[in-house]
């Protein structure tokens, strides 16, 4: 858990400490004055990137050089952490005193599920937005996926950039440097997959308890994952793989770039059966990602042993009363949540009475 929370230069603060409590913790304050970005900071230093800005540099408050979080935690592998960011020489975290020489090590020190309404792109948007969901989530939780993805990705960068090279000099054939790539790749690739199916099925088992103690109206949610190159062995996932490659080497070729592999993968979001993506509303893609927020907070406490943080941004826009009223019961027995709305009256109405569920509410003006 989160104690306390100081920032430094960081978006619109010049210097901003706030205390978190066990339980509810509700941000309270109008639109523009930070609620958002206190949890920004949380995530950064969780996660080593912002969930919102595209660079680093544009959390640095203006006319400002550098930005510093410096948080304390309970219950943590870390007590204290610090992430600076400095726009000549780039970001820092420093955890007990320890500086993290590797991004990597610094994700899922302090477990996260995170929910905004921008998740809207995740149930709505394209594949890319569920392939970079789970491999969020999968990375928290499993080092060995992370430095997988981290390899594939700077493999996959090399591959392309010969394919390029290839194309340049209009020679269509599968090169010995081609070769070499694709069995380096194949059991990474191999593994990845196996990680994405196996998640997957995890989160279905989650998603029907939490749809079925949530709901009474016999309503469903499952994820249905579809790899773009599967096998049931790494053998024969590697067969499957030259095979696939050499039969296409020269639409690779001509294209420059890779045509398989995870990042094609898909995954489809299901409420009643049906994709979400063709039907739903605004309320309906809502609750389905805060189910699946839910599943996730299951799931990281199953393997971590620990409760992750329930950072939710704006949690209420979008979703009706009846409904949210029902995960309102779920989110307040959770170990910590940190809610931002900019109305009190909103807890009340959706299912949140602020004296008998304890919140620490936390005005920002």
């Amino acid at each position: 858990m989160i104690k306390q929370l100081t920032v430094k230069n960081f978006r619109i603060f010049d210097e901003k400490t706030v205390d978190f409590h066990p339980g509810v913790n509700v941000i309270l304050g109008k639109n523009g004055v930070g609620k958002t970005s206190l949890l920004e900071a949380i995530y950064f230093t969780s996660f080593t990137k912002s969930f919102k800005a595209p660079q680093d540099v544009d959390m640095v408050k203006q006319e400002k050089e550098f930005f510093q979080i410096s948080s304390i935690w309970e219950e943590s592998k870390y007590k204290k952490a610090q992430a600076n960011y400095l726009k000549k020489k780039g970001k820092r975290f420093i955890f007990d005193e320890e500086i993290m020489v590797r991004m990597a090590d610094v994700i899922g020190s302090f477990p996260v599920v995170f929910q905004s309404p921008e998740d809207f792109r995740v149930t709505a948007g394209p594949s890319m937005e569920r392939r970079g969901y789970f491999d969020r989530f999968i990375s928290q939780t499993s080092r060995p996926y992370l430095q997988d993805l981290i390899n594939y990705r700077k493999l996959l960068r090399n591959r392309n950039a010969t394919l390029k090279q290839l194309s340049e000099r209009k020679e269509y054939t599968y090169t010995t440097q081609l070769e070499v790539y694709d069995e380096q790749l194949s059991p990474i690739m191999f593994r990845i997959v196996s990680a994405r199916r196996s998640h997957a099925e995890v989160f279905n088992k989650h998603l029907k308890e939490l749809y079925e103690s949530t709901f009474d109206n016999g309503s469903t949610g499952n994820i249905t994952y579809k790899p773009s190159l599967t096998a049931e062995t790494e053998a024969d996932f590697q067969i499957a793989h030259r095979e696939k490659t050499q039969n296409n080497i020269n639409k690779e070729i001509i294209l420059r770039r890779t045509l398989w592999g995870p990042n094609y993968d898909k995954y489809l979001f299901l409420r009643n059966g049906v994709p979400l993506i063709h039907y739903a509303s605004q309320g309906e893609h809502k609750i389905w990602m805060t189910m699946l927020k839910l599943a996730e907070g299951e799931i990281i406490t199953g393997l971590k042993k620990t409760e992750p943080i329930y950072l939710l941004d704006d949690l209420f826009a979008e979703l009706d009363l009846n409904n949210s009223k029902r995960i309102v019961e779920k989110i307040i027995h959770t170990k910590q949540v940190i809610i931002s709305t900019t109305d009190m009256n909103d807890l009340s109405r959706h299912g949140m009475d602020i004296n008998k569920n304890n919140i620490n509410i936390i005005e920002i003006t």
